[in-house]
């Protein structure tokens, strides 16, 4: 596999520079095998990691009692699957409006379309984000005649738009619920630490999207991720790269010219911050369902803070384990009646929901395939 990548690698270099006229760089070094067989067995031990971590939050739990409080709410359960395409339609919204920018209309229905593809891989692979970022582009290809630099540009764009909401959400979560966390931060750590630490964490989510916005607007990023996406092991991915090498070449005028439309970006913007909010009225609802008394401030609160946690590992799918303990443990440091109940409970729902969407995610990437295929 290291050899095939390596000849895949050499020949988007040869192909990239005869257009230019450069000399082939140098062969990969004899480290970077090995410094990349590290880091997938880091990213290995990070998602085993996080398995056992869900199996033991489950063994500890009453599922018994939990089955038993889902079986109580009835077919009105089926709400819990309301929220999250509304959400993901915000998303889409947002790239649709960055690709009108760049004078691109594809349709917002096989946009979204996309997203929901994306969405279950990002959701059931480890790293899957990355994987998905890289999917994006073709499918959105494939299924619209977007050019791929136009679609890499939209999408790295509504990244750092995305990251830079996402310190302003948990930013004002954390200030209209302050009072909240301070009651749960006493509980978990026997100080009022965690504030600071929600806050402080806010502001590097919201610095870093404009480093994020920098790099890709200045730094030829589209060039330098396609020559690192011909070495991956996605076959078809891969050969798709490999043949539109210099599309990614133009996608770095795209990112300059989203970046400097201010108007686009805003509306962007403002669209993005719906996908946050119905995140967590989502979670709001099924608590709500379960019978937790909480306002949805409250949950906005800590479920915003729960979501840097989860963007944090990355490399569990969905957050997978460590989202889990963090809702079981909040729930307590809340004074949740029944908290050993709901919190169980709570977890199952928003798995099985996460198991729909994934489903029907990959049914529509299959009709992806179809279509690739002829």
């Amino acid at each position: 596999m290291e050899v095939r990548a390596h000849r895949s690698l050499e020949a988007v270099n040869a192909r990239s520079d005869g257009l230019s006229g450069a000399a082939p760089p140098p062969s990969t070094t004899e480290g970077e095998p090995r410094k990349g067989a590290i880091l997938r067995w880091l990213r290995i031990a990070g998602f085993l990691a996080c398995l056992a971590l869900f199996a033991h939050a489950l063994a500890k739990s009453d599922l018994a009692a939990a089955w038993a409080r889902i079986r109580e709410i009835g077919p009105v359960v089926l709400l819990v699957l309301v929220p999250f395409p509304f959400a993901i339609a915000s998303d889409t919204w947002a790239w649709q409006r960055l690709l009108h920018a760049l004078d691109r209309t594809p349709p917002l229905r096989r946009l979204f379309r996309v997203r929901l593809a994306t969405e279950a891989v990002t959701n059931s692979a480890p790293a899957g984000a990355i994987w998905a970022e890289a999917l994006a582009p073709v499918l959105v290809s494939v299924s619209t005649g977007t050019p791929v630099s136009d679609v890499f540009a939209a999408s790295t764009a509504k990244r750092w738009l995305v990251v830079r909401i996402h310190g302003i959400y948990v930013a004002l979560a954390a200030t209209f619920g302050a009072a909240a966390i301070l009651h749960a931060s006493e509980h978990l750590l026997g100080s009022h630490a965690l504030l600071p630490i929600v806050y402080v964490s806010a502001g590097v989510l919201f610095l870093s999207s404009f480093g994020i916005e920098a790099v890709a607007a200045r730094g030829q990023i589209a060039g330098k991720v396609s020559r690192w996406l011909g070495r991956r092991r996605f076959a078809s991915v891969q050969k798709w790269i490999e043949e539109r090498h210099h599309h990614f070449a133009a996608a770095d005028v795209q990112l300059a010219r989203l970046s400097s439309d201010r108007r686009a970006t805003l509306v962007a913007s403002a669209r993005v911050a719906m996908l946050w909010f119905f995140e967590g009225l989502e979670t709001y609802l099924i608590l709500h369902l379960l019978g937790a008394p909480l306002s949805l401030v409250e949950v906005m609160s800590f479920d915003a803070a729960l979501s840097i946690v989860r963007s944090a590992a990355f490399f569990a799918p969905a957050g997978i384990g460590v989202q889990d303990v963090g809702y079981l443990a909040v729930l307590e440091a809340y004074g949740v009646p029944n908290a050993h109940t709901i919190g169980p409970a709570f977890v199952v729902l928003k798995r099985m929901k996460e198991a729909v969407f994934i489903t029907l995610g990959f049914a529509m990437l299959a009709t992806f395939k179809k279509r690739t295929a002829k």
